[in-house]
């Protein structure tokens, strides 16, 4: 099994056409296995209702938006914010010198690996941030970045 790990960069995508939109679009549609950290769900909501605020999307769709995100959220594999989670992503900080929000996706990204999942579960970090990337493969993680083309890893 590969679980996919979203940062907000890769899963706002879902919800605004950009590059990248149809990479994030497949995983969905092939009702990939993905998780995300709550962190998550706060940027992508903050990020929709800036739009709406902003005028670059209709009030009434970025509401729909919301909520909508929110009940993909409620399908994912969660990772919430805890002290050993907190803990992990000020090693992450130092080790890899990442901007803050990028650490906490980092932690929890190898939170979910951490899990037991049968022991069969690969985790892939999706994203569109290049340092949040680097910080994956340099933690072993598989990554992929949604603007270079499909996620979805072919089944072994």
């Amino acid at each position: 099994m590969i679980l996919y790990y979203l940062d907000a960069s890769a899963w706002i995508k879902r919800y605004c056409a950009e590059e990248g939109t149809a990479s994030v679009a497949g995983l969905f549609a092939a009702g990939a296995s993905i998780g995300c950290s709550a962190l998550g769900l706060v940027e992508v909501l903050a990020t929709l209702a800036r739009k709406g605020k902003a005028g670059d999307l209709p009030m009434t769709d970025a509401r729909r938006t919301c909520r909508e995100a929110e009940r993909d959220f409620e399908l994912f594999h969660k990772v919430f914010l805890t002290p050993p989670l907190l803990k992990r992503a000020c090693e992450c900080a130092r080790r890899y010198r990442l901007r803050g929000a990028d650490t906490l996706h980092l932690a929890s990204c190898l939170e979910l690996r951490r899990m037991e999942w049968g022991g069969e579960a690969e985790v892939v970090m999706v994203s569109s941030d290049i340092e949040l990337l680097a910080g994956a493969q340099a933690c072993g993680l598989a990554n992929r970045n949604p603007e270079q083309g499909a996620v979805l890893i072919p089944a072994r």
